[in-house]
């Protein structure tokens, strides 16, 4: 839990601050193209002349390109129908007509092409004037500028990982601490607890022998057995929460496992007169602990059939798909209320109070599969299909 808090929080800090500092290096990048865009046009428009001549066909005015201009590095085009018709050099260069007719294609105001800077004019819907002007000092001040934007965020990016890293680890400390001092509590609460629950266990067993079977009695014996059920269930998630990683794991034909637990399910299933059915692929191998296998699968078994009506199913399926496991466990029953199905993997969160109260169930169990699963980078969910209540269970190998 802690793990994925420390995440979720660094990825925020890394999003957050990586938005804002990008944001104004490229802003800073598009700006200074800009700027250095339009002086460059604006120094564009001082060499820029044509003259207007009427048309003979008399359909208005056309243009024409102002013989005296000729400054060197500047280029005036006339274009109509994408087609070049007047020049304000005499130089027959291909390449510089190869860049204006890319320019007329491209339909935009303004820009760089190879080492021109150039500006565009419509002057009415067949005509356009083109103007280059050869500006090799800014097109490297805006490559410059492009360039060192790129490393800055590169640097920065480095910059706000670690800080993001340090920072969330510095948010997420006091919640650690505290969730640590809490899970001693609950282990040493736990171990304490045992101890004087055997004594009374131990006396009213003393008293049934010596007074003979009564109700007071029969309350303590039952309390009992559920005091040490909640004990055992509070150890069993401590432990598997202190583990970050499986230890003293070995290989184990999950298929064998799966068909061993659900066998000791039958007379539980048949007393509630509920089907079983099993749809088990053959060796599938992992690496693993036999207990923690057991504990997941005994755990969503268990839940099923105590959630399935009389002569209704339960199925379990178990696969190996690509490079995961997959187990399903489906039952029959009341579907559990989209807005529940998140909580009913917290720690004593019941749906039914009363009903788990009376079969000993105190909303541990689901907790711990929930644990267990994440263990082994596995996943957990619920859902609703085809009329069955589906648990699924994900285990990468």
């Amino acid at each position: 839990m802690i793990k994925k808090l420390n995440q979720r929080i660094f990825l925020l800090i890394m999003l957050s601050l990586s938005t804002i500092i990008l944001g104004i290096i490229i802003l800073f990048a598009i700006l200074n193209y800009n700027n250095t865009i339009d002086t460059t046009n604006f120094m564009m428009d001082r060499f820029i002349g044509e003259e207007h001549i009427k048309s003979p066909e008399g359909r208005g005015e056309d243009y024409k390109i102002k013989p005296e201009i000729t400054i060197d590095g500047v280029y005036n085009f006339l274009l109509q129908n994408s087609k070049i018709i007047q020049s304000s050099t005499s130089i027959d260069d291909d390449k510089i007509n190869e860049y204006v007719l890319k320019i007329a294609k491209k339909n935009t105001e303004k820009g760089i092409i190879g080492k021109y800077i150039y500006k565009t004019r419509r002057l009415n819907p067949d005509t356009v004037r083109i103007t280059l002007m050869e500006n090799e000092n800014a097109i490297t001040h805006i490559k410059t500028i492009f360039i060192v934007s790129i490393i800055i965020s590169a640097i920065s990016i480095i910059a706000i990982y670690e800080l993001a890293k340090r920072l969330s680890k510095m948010i997420v400390k006091p919640v650690e601490e505290t969730f640590e001092k809490q899970k001693q509590f609950i282990s040493d609460a736990s171990h304490e607890l045992k101890t004087p629950l055997a004594v009374i266990e131990a006396n009213a067993d003393v008293l049934e022998n010596k007074c003979g079977t009564n109700k007071w009695i029969k309350y303590i014996q039952n309390e009992t057995d559920s005091m040490n059920i909640l004990i055992n269930e509070l150890l069993l998630l401590t432990k598997i929460e202190n583990i970050d990683e499986i230890k003293e794991y070995k290989q184990l034909n999950l298929s064998n496992e799966v068909e061993i637990i659900l066998s000791m399910f039958e007379s539980m299933a048949y007393e509630k007169q509920i089907i079983i059915k099993n749809n088990i692929d053959n060796d599938i191998i992992m690496n693993g602990n036999k207990e923690d296998i057991e504990h997941i699968v005994s755990t969503l078994t268990d839940n099923a059939i105590k959630h399935t009506k009389a002569k209704k199913e339960v199925v379990i399926n178990l696969k190996k798909e690509k490079n995961e496991i997959m187990l399903e466990v489906k039952n029959m029953g009341n579907p559990i209320p989209e807005e529940e199905r998140e909580k009913i993997f917290e720690r004593f969160y019941r749906i039914d109070k009363s009903r788990n109260r009376d079969e000993k169930r105190y909303g541990l169990g689901l907790a711990i599969a929930k644990s267990t699963v994440e263990k082994y980078n596995g996943k957990i969910e619920v859902f609703y299909k085809d009329n069955f209540t589906v648990f699924k269970v994900t285990i990468p190998i």
